[in-house]
């Protein structure tokens, strides 16, 4: 059997399930760029695909989570050279991807709210405030403004839901696991997490 990597780790309907768990600590220091980068705004419509959709009400929040060395193994060797986290490996595992609002019954992707405010750049400091749980300057820019400002007022509040989101969860040690399939990852996360709704948890993986 061709072995597969783990992609994601999503949670539905975050609300609730926030509401359900005990809060757990999760390291705050991590290696930070000596400086970060100059340009790291995001516009959607120069993206082909993207759409604009305001009109779509929010049903539930996912939280989504994904492994920072299956995306650096993607990239080609120059390309993960220019990616901090890639550079530091051994310091990032399951990160924050984005907290994404959700419709209740979508026929498409478009058809979640999305893209609904353009945004000047993240300031320096509230960059380096959520820097360890998603190591990367442009990530946090696009997904502010791609599914962030559809559901919350500010930046800061975005991503300080996020915060309390991700310190919520008890994350397990996949790294140490030696049999990580799907089925495993998602039964550590159950384990772990004993107050989380089987239903909610999705696990993704890349061939």
């Amino acid at each position: 059997m061709e072995r597969q990597f783990l992609a994601a780790v999503c949670f539905s309907a975050l609300i609730a399930i926030w509401s359900r768990v005990n809060a757990a600590a999760i390291p705050n220091s991590c290696p930070l760029p000596p400086q970060l980068k100059a340009k790291y705004d995001f516009d959607w419509k120069l993206k082909n695909g993207e759409k604009q959709n305001l009109i779509a009400k929010v049903a539930y929040l996912k939280l989504v989570l994904s492994w920072s060395p299956t995306y650096c193994e993607s990239l080609s060797a120059t390309a993960r050279n220019k990616q901090f986290q890639c550079r530091n490996s051994d310091s990032f595992g399951l990160i924050v991807h984005g907290l994404w609002p959700q419709a209740a019954k979508p026929a498409a992707i478009n058809d979640h709210p999305r893209n609904c405010q353009d945004d000047k750049q993240l300031n320096a400091t509230l960059v380096k405030r959520f820097y360890c749980m998603m190591p990367d300057e442009y990530l946090m820019q696009a997904e502010w403004e791609k599914h962030g400002s559809c559901h919350y007022a500010t930046a800061n509040d975005y991503f300080t839901t996020i915060e309390k989101f991700y310190k919520s969860l008890n994350i397990p040690n996949i790294r140490s696991m030696k049999n990580s399939t799907q089925a495993n990852i998602r039964r550590a996360f159950l384990q772990s997490n004993p107050k989380l709704f089987a239903s909610a948890i999705q696990v993704s993986m890349n061939p």
